[in-house]
């Protein structure tokens, strides 16, 4: 991918970690999430499970290329982990609003773990789509929904990326698989299901996030593609502005600085490179209320001419306390395939 006005458009457009996690208008009680928090659904499907995320699939022997699993059983092969921890349905999405009469949203909460050596790309996690019978239906596109990762940037080895992906069905719709095709080369995984229907497991173990690359602290730099991006401080803030953080939870603000050694301009984007996650891969909602009102913040989509730098706050809403967490900034779409990481805490 080139450093040009093209690439740029199309990484704004990817939603790695856009607006926030929000799902709005629960179909069990019609309840809201308000902006600036971030709410994972069916986040009670493997919760309390146990911290590691070693050891084979429940003692399971799955087909190599096409294993069929049910929701709560890992998938461990070579150079990807898998597990479906839950699927839940809603009668309102954020980004979407209420679904048509007669339809409702099915929401799948996804782990993915990078097991092996090299970075996995994204890309190589392909074709979601639910099934039931001969009805087949696409996963929505929920550009500004954090949380739902799988589409473009790269896995670097260790790392865990936690999300989910929304379907349009029939309301009240029975009989759903999960399915996705793995193209990476480095695993036999051809393609993965998971039977909704079936009872769900609780996991043997869930994905944390264990790297296998350098990681920096705060104060640190790493370069590729001819930038230099450095978390220089980071701080922590009940309130924004007018925008607060609200009870249990704070504002979490690394400052970051990209300087430009190329010969030409850098697009970057907010949005589209970086990213906060927590322990399991969890993304932390950014907060663009904030941003906008935040002195000093990181530019939502900054050009950078050649010898110049930009610098500024990213304002993520958290638990308060919460621990670890891991800034990440995505060099992809200016032409190297890198990630880099900082722990904040």
């Amino acid at each position: 991918m080139t450093d040009d006005r093209l690439s740029r458009r199309a990484l704004l457009g990817s939603g790695v970690a856009a607006g926030t996690f929000l799902l709005a208008g629960c179909s069990g009680g019609g309840s809201t999430t308000p902006t600036g928090q971030s709410t994972f659904p069916g986040g009670a499907v493997g919760s309390g499970s146990p911290t590691t995320d070693d050891g084979n699939t429940n003692g399971e022997e799955l087909d190599t290329e096409h294993p069929s699993v049910v929701v709560g059983q890992r998938i461990l092969r070579d150079s990807v982990g898998v597990l479906v921890e839950g699927a839940a349905r809603y009668q309102q999405l954020g980004g979407r609003g209420a679904a048509p009469s007669g339809r409702e949203y099915l929401v799948v909460v996804l782990s993915v773990k990078n097991l092996g050596d090299d970075d996995l790309e994204m890309e190589d996690l392909t074709d979601f789509r639910l099934t039931s019978g001969d009805v087949t239906r696409e996963r929505l596109d929920l550009v500004s929904q954090t949380g739902s990762q799988f589409t473009d940037g790269l896995l670097v080895p260790g790392e865990t990326i936690r999300g989910f992906v929304a379907f349009e069905v029939a309301a009240g719709s029975q009989g759903w698989s999960f399915h996705f095709d793995v193209d990476a080369d480095e695993t036999e995984v051809e393609r993965v299901t998971v039977d909704l229907a079936a009872e769900p497991q609780q996991p043997e173990s869930v994905f944390r996030q264990s790297y296998r690359v350098p990681v920096n602290d705060v104060g640190e730099s790493a370069s590729a593609a001819d930038l230099t991006v450095t978390v220089t401080d980071v701080r922590t803030a009940d309130s924004v502005g007018n925008a607060s953080a609200g009870g249990d939870r704070e504002f979490v603000l690394p400052t970051v600085r990209v300087d430009n050694a190329k010969d030409r301009t850098a697009y970057l984007g907010l949005t589209g490179q970086t990213l906060l996650t927590g322990g399991r891969g969890t993304p932390q909602a950014l907060d663009l209320g904030a941003q906008q009102q935040l002195e000093g913040s990181f530019p939502l989509n900054p050009n950078v001419p050649s010898g110049e730098h930009v610098e500024g706050e990213i304002p993520y809403v958290v638990d308060a306390g919460a621990s670890p967490l891991y800034f990440a900034f995505d060099f992809t779409s200016n032409g190297a395939e890198q990630k880099s990481i900082w722990q904040l805490r």
